[in-house]
């Protein structure tokens, strides 16, 4: 079998080195439902890492541009699908069936089978686990490398064997030595071919989905490590797209140019380009206080910004004490180290449209780096001049009253005597007291305030510490106010009565239809195509005047819940009432219904009929 050939290195760092300008058509085609525009999706004018990081949630578009860009600079491409080809399976058409593997064949024939189809656009990925397992053969390096990468981290031996035509490799720990195919699980093979992948020369630039597939974070983290130093000693570049928060430890501003942001609907932004000049100082100082905010930022559902850890502490007890389990791992915490840090990655955090929320003192709204984040958002500067009347529509307007009452009344510069004056402070403007408006003004737009002051004087304390900020939010008080306005919690309720409505109006139309080819009929049954997991559903009976009655099965928070209708129901008018609900009259249109007066109508934030 032939060796693959290597490129010198020039080649690789021209290639390298392009610039990458790819269109949403080059990511979402036309043929899949998506966005076939021409306008450009993901521009990489630079590479300012040996590693480039693609991070974003399920579904952003993270993987389709991985691939356009692999093949954009003709770079090696290992997709989620690399373990495929290591699978012994049986087709039966409709699925497969895993059967005993051999390994990987060495004839000649069936080397160039799987060539043939690794070349194939479809099953682009799915075979590069055996074309880095043939390296490990054909290059002693690689051998000894990944071998000595294993014996190091794992205190295994990694040998290749070859049985009866196939290309076996086996693991030695100790006396005991097994199969990597047969008897152990994904998380080394994932490791071999990852490290392989690594060490190979054949590469210009090497994508890779997901390495943390099956692996320990530690192991995970250990090899970005090697990819980085493979990068950097032979002047080639990789994308690694990844879920994985602990790959991402950013040091400085700098390294802000190596991530990638998607979300959904909006064209990639390298994270670098949301930091003003005069800010990558501050990011600097503030990711070597705390190098995980940017990680907890891109992967959490939605952070919450405080200014330090008795922040986080008071906090997360009082969300322990008053909300479920559920509510208290999905929201995240993210101590910033001061009211200054916490504007600074609001404003960040804003600019990259992220879901977030930020927690700081009342004499945060004081603070020249507050203000001006706050200043910067549209929604804020509307209300100034809305409902205050500020001219021109910034804080420093909406405060001047107040900063020249607290000079008047000598109150000092330090942070405690002006929240102390501010919480106690009452200014009116017109018929509202202006400081409590600028504190909602704020608070709607996501920024909370405590209107007592410090958090200490929220907690009844005299002094900062974890330990005391967590004992004083052990009980109840107004520190549970915070936490409520904090909280995250993932609630598809509404969206599964939305859909539930839509399927039982879909289920109306068809006996609608039915009724108006035959009048008189009176169906007890569901019919179609559908009719089997119609009646899992629902069930449904005939009414008097002609009507037919659908009551709901499942859901249970939504069982029995219900709508009457005839031939002549507009589909506005398929409603879902509760149990409880009746109708308005017998005379009355179809449809229409109210609450009955007993009834406590749907759950919170679902809609009501008429």
């Amino acid at each position: 079998m032939p060796v693959l050939a290597t490129p010198n290195p020039p080649e690789r760092n021209a290639a390298a080195k392009s610039v990458v300008n790819i269109p949403w058509r080059g990511v979402f085609d036309a043929s899949t439902g998506g966005n076939a525009r021409d306008e450009p999706y993901l521009r990489i004018d630079r590479w300012a890492s040996p590693v480039t990081y693609f991070v974003g949630r399920n579904g952003t578009g993270k993987s389709r541009a991985a691939k356009a860009l692999a093949s954009h600079v003709g770079g090696r491409l290992l997709t989620t699908d690399r373990l495929l080809s290591l699978t012994g399976a049986q087709s039966l058409g409709y699925t497969i069936l895993p059967n005993d593997y051999k390994g990987v064949p060495l004839g000649d024939s069936e080397a160039s089978q799987i060539r043939s189809f690794a070349s194939q656009a479809r099953y682009k990925g799915a075979f590069e686990a055996v074309e880095t397992l043939y390296s490990l053969r054909q290059d002693p390096e690689v051998l000894l490398r990944v071998a000595a990468f294993i014996r190091r981290a794992l205190g295994r031996a990694i040998e290749l064997r070859e049985r009866s035509g196939f290309l076996d490799p086996y693991i030695q720990m100790g006396n005991v030595s097994y199969s990597l195919f047969r008897d152990e699980g994904h998380g080394l093979r994932e490791l071999v071919i990852l490290l392989a992948a690594v060490y190979r020369t054949d590469w210009t630039v090497l994508v890779v989905d997901e390495p943390e597939l099956h692996l320990h974070p530690a192991m995970a983290r250990l090899w970005v490590g090697e990819l980085d130093k493979e990068c950097r000693r032979t002047g080639r570049h990789a994308v690694v797209v990844t879920h994985e928060p602990a790959l991402l430890r950013p040091k400085s501003a700098d390294d802000l140019e190596a991530i990638w942001l998607f979300t959904v609907g909006r064209a990639p932004i390298r994270l670098a380009d949301e930091v003003l000049p005069v800010q990558r100082d501050r990011v600097t100082a503030s990711l070597g206080e705390n190098g995980e905010i940017v990680a907890k930022l891109v992967f959490s559902p939605r952070p919450v910004l405080v200014e330090g850890v008795h922040d986080v502490a008071a906090l997360t007890a009082a969300l322990r004490r008053t909300h479920p389990p559920e509510v208290v791992a999905q929201t995240d915490l993210v101590a910033c180290g001061g009211s200054g840090a916490v504007a600074l990655w609001f404003e960040i955090a804003t600019r990259m449209h992220l879901d977030v929320r930020a927690v700081a003192d009342l004499d945060a709204c004081l603070a020249p780096e507050v203000t001006r984040t706050m200043d910067s958002l549209e929604r804020v500067r509307v209300r100034y001049a809305e409902d205050l009347a500020a001219e021109p529509a910034n804080t420093a307007a909406v405060l001047r009253p107040l900063i020249s009452a607290m000079n008047k009344d000598g109150v000092g510069n330090d942070p405690k005597s002006r929240a102390k004056w501010l919480a106690g402070a009452v200014w009116s403007g017109g018929s509202a007291v202006r400081k409590d408006r600028l504190v909602e003004i704020w608070r709607s737009a996501g920024m909370w305030l405590h209107p007592q002051g410090t958090l200490e004087d929220v907690l009844g304390i005299e002094s900062k510490g974890e330990a005391l900020a967590r004992e004083a939010a052990a009980k109840t008080g107004p520190i549970d106010d915070v936490a409520a306005w904090c909280a995250y919690q993932l609630d598809p309720t509404g969206e599964v009565f939305t859909l539930l409505s839509a399927m039982i109006e879909r289920i109306a139309h068809d006996i609608i239809e039915a009724v108006r080819l035959a009048p008189d009929a009176k169906f007890t049954q569901f019919f179609g195509p559908t009719a089997e997991s119609d009646s899992r559903l629902a069930e449904i009976a005939p009414v008097e005047g002609g009507k037919h009655r659908l009551t709901v099965r499942t859901p249970i928070e939504f069982a029995g819940y219900w709508v009457t209708f005839s031939r002549d129901t507009r589909p506005s008018d398929i409603v879902l009432s509760p149990p409880n609900a009746r109708s308005v009259s017998e005379t009355g249109p179809p449809g229409d219904q109210v609450w009955s007066d007993l009834g406590s109508g749907p759950p919170d934030g679902l809609p009501r009929t008429r």
